[in-house]
């Protein structure tokens, strides 16, 4: 029965700086009325887990004003117009970290929240990161602190809180399972 919606419409409702909402109408056998439901356009983004030939990860620090706090994190971006996901994930890093590395490697593709939201998250792998310049192109309101941390205490550190966001603990959980697999 779950398969059976049918999209009839959709309305535009109001374009921010980083989203759009719409309200989308669908129709249901099982309801009698036409159901709305408010969806948020979002580009669809990146995360780098980033690592160097001496086994660290390359971290970033940063305020998040959703949850009024500076959160640990791994380099990510938005994946901007003509550009493909492995390309952001190459110029995320550098911007944000002035770090390069080997070409991206694919790691997950997630849906931040399927419910609410309409973009992906392209998590990539890239191995032999090493600093390329001192000058970040950091955005606008952008303020980064890097740490580099020995890939060997990355699941300590999820286990006790030190990484809170979930769209990164699911890279990160993929790369320490491929690590371990190839251990």
């Amino acid at each position: 029965m779950v398969d059976r919606w049918k999209f009839k419409r959709t309305e535009t409702c109001d374009h921010y700086r980083i989203f759009s909402v719409r309200k989308d109408f669908y129709t249901h056998p099982c309801i009698e009325e036409p159901a709305s439901f408010y969806v948020i356009e979002s580009p669809d983004w990146v995360n780098i887990v980033a690592t160097t030939a001496k086994d660290e990860i390359l971290l970033i620090n940063q305020f998040r004003p959703g949850v009024k706090a500076v959160r640990l994190e791994i380099p990510g971006g938005v994946i901007e117009e003509g550009e493909s996901p492995a390309e952001a994930a190459s110029r995320e890093l550098l911007e944000e970290t002035g770090y390069e590395g080997d070409p991206p490697k694919l790691i997950c593709v997630t849906e931040p929240n399927p419910a609410t939201h309409n973009n992906k998250c392209f998590s990539f792998l890239i191995k032999n990161a090493r600093l390329k310049t001192k000058e970040r192109n950091l955005d606008e309101k952008e303020i980064i602190d890097l740490k580099l941390m020995p890939c060997s205490k990355l699941s300590s550190l999820i286990r006790a809180g030190g990484l809170q966001h979930a769209l990164l603990q699911v890279p990160l959980l993929h790369f320490m399972q491929d690590r371990e697999n190839k251990a």
